[in-house]
């Protein structure tokens, strides 16, 4: 895991890879979903809380929130899926479940921006 600081973050945000935000109070499961979408090509930060998620997104703009199951029900969560989109991971969703997913999800908006 890396610290997110404002070098970090202007590096991140000028890629052609979308910025994502991995929110997961499971230390384990964070880390390997952090392997995998390193792994897939993309900039990932990642935060064990939502209060942590919410202090990371005012130092850079994350394209994609993804939010692990047991984050889901506490009321910070609301305010991070208003404002960002994301990606809610159910109980038992596999590195290779998640990575279908965000592809699936980038083609959309990438079509959805050609029609623009």
């Amino acid at each position: 895991m890396q610290w997110l600081g404002p070098e970090i973050a202007s590096k991140f945000e000028g890629s052609r890879w979308p910025v994502l935000l991995s929110v997961c109070p499971n230390l384990d499961r964070m880390q390997s979903r952090e392997d995998a979408l390193h792994a897939a090509g993309y900039h990932v930060a990642s935060a064990s809380t939502l209060t942590a998620a919410k202090e990371m997104s005012q130092l850079c703009k994350f394209d994609i929130v993804l939010l692990d199951h047991e984050c889901a029900s506490e009321e910070d969560a609301t305010n991070i899926q208003e404002r960002h989109v994301s990606v809610l991971l159910e109980p038992g969703t596999t590195e290779r479940q998640l990575l279908a997913h965000l592809s699936q999800l980038l083609q959309v908006a990438s079509a959805s921006a050609a029609v623009q």
